[in-house]
């Protein structure tokens, strides 16, 4: 599988953090190329809140460095938060056929 007009995403590696809850070091960043956006859904918080969600899942080649604790900076500067590891690095079970892409499920929390 390949997506020749996929987009440029930005990985912001967030330092971790020291006992007292300080960040050991700088953010660091890196781009992926060539990577697959499926908008999934938006929900509002019925419960007297102003809380929207917004899923995504990005697909992005097998190799790219993301990991859970990373923010992701899509194309349009919306920035989402890693949700769990990247899903499906593998080859097909039945048939080894190597797909090329992971997938990585983000979300971003606005109105909190």
């Amino acid at each position: 599988m390949n997506l020749p007009f996929g987009q440029t995403v930005t990985i912001i590696r967030v330092p971790t953090r020291d006992r007292h809850g300080d960040k050991v070091g700088d953010d660091a960043s890196h781009t992926i190329d060539l990577c697959g956006v499926d908008w999934n859904a938006t929900a509002s918080n019925t419960q007297f809140q102003d809380v929207q969600t917004t899923d995504v899942d990005l697909y992005v080649p097998r190799g790219a460095d993301v990991v859970a604790s990373d923010k992701v900076e899509l194309a349009d500067g919306s920035t989402f938060r890693v949700v769990g590891r990247p899903m499906w690095d593998q080859v097909h079970p039945m048939t080894g056929k190597d797909f090329g892409y992971k997938l990585v499920r983000l979300r971003e929390v606005a109105g909190a």
